[in-house]
């Protein structure tokens, strides 16, 4: 390298640093799913906003939103109609390999969460507890449940046939995490108001995470993401 283009480098990294460009931190799959999310709710960002969407692509190190989540998903009850909708107040436990666990409560738009700074050592690959409902397979790396349980919508309905227009379940997605209500037993139930992490680091075991979560529930394709 030559004094002259040392000089020229050193000015562009300058540049780079003055401008507060993420210059090494850029990550194309992450923008790219963050660019193609759906506008914002009219309500604006809170934790009851963008229900059934990757939570953890804008709240993570990455994109900055906050807080930062350690998990986060919705969770939903299909009806009669096939109209899915919000469960409020139903635990979401999430087991670690390493026999820590976490709870979470979900809110009125169906929403839970764990934030990172209660979880930060997270061991995967993770088992999921919904209610009395187990997550077939593993989570492998991906902390958003919309990763793998992505919802239908009319282009991915229009292009591709596998898709089941309520619970967005196909080849390539898990569809909606379900559950029913009325199944649903009251140690599994918790408070309506409001809904976020609980916290409670425990040393429970992995055990559960082979039960059966049916079509279109928990697990299935892409469940282990």
């Amino acid at each position: 390298m030559t004094n002259f283009s040392r000089a020229t480098w050193l000015a562009l990294v300058g540049l780079v640093v003055a401008a507060g460009w993420p210059a090494c931190s850029y990550d194309p799959v992450i923008q790219e799913a963050i660019e193609d999310l759906p506008l914002e709710d009219p309500e604006g960002p809170s934790e009851f906003h963008r229900a059934g969407q990757p939570c953890v692509d804008c709240h993570s190190a990455y994109w900055g939103a906050d807080p930062e989540l350690a998990i986060g998903g919705t969770v939903y009850e299909q009806q009669s109609d096939g109209g899915l909708d919000p469960v409020e107040g139903v635990f979401v436990t999430v087991f670690d390999s390493a026999g820590a666990s976490q709870k979470a409560c979900t809110n009125s738009s169906g929403n839970f969460f764990v934030r990172m700074e209660d979880w930060k050592d997270a061991q995967f690959p993770l088992a999921v507890q919904v209610g009395n409902r187990y997550m077939r397979s593993l989570i492998g790396r991906d902390r958003s449940c919309a990763g793998c349980h992505e919802l239908a919508t009319q282009t991915k309905v229009s292009i591709d046939p596998t898709v089941d227009p309520s619970t967005g379940q196909s080849r390539t997605s898990a569809g909606a995490i379900l559950v029913e209500r009325n199944t649903i037993p009251v140690e599994e139930q918790c408070g309506f108001n409001p809904a976020s992490a609980s916290s409670s680091t425990t040393s429970a075991g992995t055990g559960g995470a082979g039960g059966a979560m049916g079509s279109g529930g928990m697990g299935g394709q892409g469940g282990g993401s």
